[in-house]
């Protein structure tokens, strides 16, 4: 866990026996509105194996620092919430623990709702799992955790199954900063065409282009994301500043991880495994001040991609289209302009290693020219350093090229500082970009070769390793049948078609 998580990061997640409050049982809804309700510092609210439905609990009293209120299940897994239930976190220093979400919805038709809410501080889930907690309509949209508040924890958690719109998990536009999800199993995510259904969206400063200092400051480390395909795009998508994914594993998913926009974020020690089927991406980013550092990406449609920024000084062509934000609108841009991708500068890509993938490994001003000319993605990325990095083709084709640039418009923007390539290696493929030429060396692919040898030094996660132990438990008993069960997919042949295998090309 990094260290800038956790500094003030204080909250009780261990022993029951620490606490000075009291045990408090309850054995049905009734009961549990009622403790809920004369809750303080220290409680621990037990549940009883039973199903608890169409309960709307909205936990408004306070806990401290370590002596919170604790809403727990007796024995982790058997009190089963359903039908309409949901929990909304209005006070601080509280912690659900051992609950599960089962084949229930969030009932309405608020797009910002959530099965579960953090609508303060301090506040932790975990040991919980969400399974198939869908409405009957797809566009009827809602996440199953919503980050408002500061220093709020999703920790060793099991989502499976979800179906309609909105993301699984997301963070709060203002107001919202170091929240976080660790050590959780997004499992069998099913595919279907909407936008907005990555599993974790994070959103605060930086997501419309503004000059500022503030940040998510959000935290995705070690989550395991198996087959959770969603949108079938973006994965994790980061929408602000200053914020880290570290060690997350990716199994045959759809999509990729991708910093969308912001600024200062860290993709660290993330391994991505494609499996060879096409739509499972690597790693892409656009703005500025980023760190991509030790990954490993293998078996992709492509390894990492530095987007092309938009240009957004004035229209090119008369069919320009600006995308304006009211939420954008400052001092200095009356308008609300924002980029559609802002320009990559000052980004650190190095250590990576890329193994597998059917297309480029590197690619420099992804996108450029996309949606031309409604959009102006003519602005490369400028002053990046990349070096290090290890690019092995073993069907041959090409590791790294750049964009091929318009010349009536590619002296648009500032002057681009040159981006520097050092210490790269090429295991049997080309490198297509003068520039990385000098900074990078070719080889052929050595005998005896193998993946399981370039993954040395990386540790992949299981199902074993992440997730509540009760969860784990029912799997290895064979008695967790619904985490196989794709009836949660809308539409399994879409679903199925969207995930074929590639055909190796040279």
């Amino acid at each position: 866990m990094s260290s800038r998580f956790w500094a003030g990061w204080v909250v009780w997640v261990g022993s029951m026996g620490l606490l000075l409050g009291r045990d408090v049982a309850v054995k049905n809804v009734i009961e549990l509105k009622g403790a809920v309700a004369s809750a303080s510092s220290g409680d621990v609210i037990k549940l009883a194996k039973g199903h608890y439905d169409n309960v709307n609990v909205k936990i408004a009293h306070n806990g401290a620092q370590g002596r919170p209120i604790t809403i727990m299940s007796a024995q982790p897994g058997e009190a089963v919430f359903g039908g309409t239930s949901t929990f909304e976190i209005n006070g601080a220093h509280v912690v659900l623990d051992g609950l599960f979400f089962y084949k229930g919805t969030s009932a309405g038709d608020d797009h910002d709702r959530a099965v579960i809410m953090f609508n303060s501080h301090h506040g932790v889930v975990q040991n919980t799992a969400i399974v198939d907690y869908n409405p009957t309509e797809f566009a009827n949209g809602y996440y199953w955790i919503f980050f408002n508040g500061n220093y709020n924890l999703a920790d060793r958690c099991y989502f499976k199954g979800k179906n309609n719109m909105q993301p699984l998990i997301g963070n709060g536009l203002e107001g919202s900063h170091h929240n976080g999800v660790t050590n959780c199993y997004f499992k069998n995510i099913p595919y279907d065409v909407g936008n907005g259904r990555e599993d974790i969206r994070v959103w605060g400063s930086g997501k419309f282009d503004e000059k500022t200092t503030d940040g998510a400051y959000f935290t995705i480390q070690g989550n395991l994301f198996d087959h959770a395909d969603g949108e079938g795009t973006e994965i994790i998508s980061l929408k602000s500043n200053f914020n880290q994914v570290i060690n997350n594993t990716v199994v045959a998913t759809l999509g990729g991880i991708n910093i969308r926009r912001g600024s200062n974020n860290v993709l660290k020690g993330n391994v991505v495994l494609g499996e060879g089927l096409a739509g499972t991406h690597g790693l892409r980013m656009s703005g500025p001040n980023h760190t991509v550092q030790g990954n490993y990406v293998s078996g992709c449609d492509y390894g990492i991609r530095i987007s092309a920024g938009e240009f957004v000084g004035y229209a090119l062509t008369s069919s320009y289209a600006p995308h304006e934000k009211s939420n954008a609108k400052t001092a200095k841009n009356t308008l609300g302009i924002v980029s559609a991708y802002p320009q990559c500068k000052k980004v650190t890509v190095s250590n990576n290693v890329i193994v597998g993938c059917t297309g480029v490994d590197l690619e420099i001003g992804s996108d450029y020219k996309k949606h031309w000319p409604e959009e102006q993605l003519v602005l490369m990325p400028s002053d990046c350093d990349i070096a290090n990095n290890r690019f092995i083709k073993p069907a041959g084709g090409v590791a790294i090229e750049a964009a091929t640039l318009d010349p009536k418009i590619s002296l648009v923007g500032p002057k681009n500082i040159p981006n520097r390539f050092k210490g790269n290696v090429v295991i049997g493929g080309k490198v297509k970009l003068p520039a990385a030429e000098g900074g990078s060396s070719l080889g052929t692919l050595p005998q005896g070769w193998s993946e399981k040898k370039e993954l040395v030094g990386f540790k992949p996660l299981t199902p074993k390793d992440v997730g509540p132990a009760w969860v784990i438990a029912l799997r290895e008993a064979d008695d967790f049948p619904m985490e196989d069960d794709m009836s949660c997919s809308r539409n399994l042949e879409t679903a199925k078609a969207a995930k074929k295998k590639k055909t190796k090309t040279k």
